[in-house]
């Protein structure tokens, strides 16, 4: 990964592979945000009644639960594993990179168990928001550092 961020002889040829890297990751990104917005959006009241069933209607069943979790965590994981790649190599992010590493970390681990918490309690459908959208700024704010590190490192090899 070093190699195909830093070497500058290398430079004009990792801009390519670097930049389809993090439009692969947003696609990911909004693919799993229109998957939440099916599964309920930002309405605590929706989120609730699509996990434990609107109205007297049947709650999401335990297979469900374990397939919209596994969904997350290959999305999460894999665009994770990524971004935090990029970034470790990525010279401008010294200061920030633990920070927005960790925080999309954690962020998106809360965001895989809410759903188990959903289901066992009534009244946690605002929990299932807050993750979501905790998740989603910590990792949409981590491939923003890291394309806007890769742009800066590009633009001072052609100065």
């Amino acid at each position: 990964m070093r190699w195909l961020v830093q070497q500058p002889a290398a430079g004009s040829r990792a801009r390519p592979p670097v930049a389809l890297f993090l439009v692969f990751a947003a696609l990911a990104l909004a693919g799993l945000a229109a998957q939440r917005l099916q599964a309920g959006g930002l309405s605590p009241a929706d989120v609730e009644a699509f996990y434990r069933g609107a109205e007297g209607g049947e709650p999401l069943t335990a297979a469900a639960l374990w397939e919209e979790v596994h969904v997350g965590a290959f999305v999460y994981g894999f665009v994770l594993f990524m971004l935090a790649a990029l970034a470790a190599v990525a010279p401008r992010l010294e200061g920030v990179r633990g920070g927005l590493v960790l925080a999309a970390f954690a962020a998106t681990l809360a965001d895989l168990f809410a759903p188990f918490a959903v289901s066992a309690r009534p009244g946690l459908g605002a929990l299932r928001v807050a993750t979501t959208v905790l998740a989603s700024a910590s990792m949409w704010a981590l491939l923003v550092a890291v394309a806007v590190a890769q742009a800066r490192v590009g633009r001072d090899a052609r100065a």
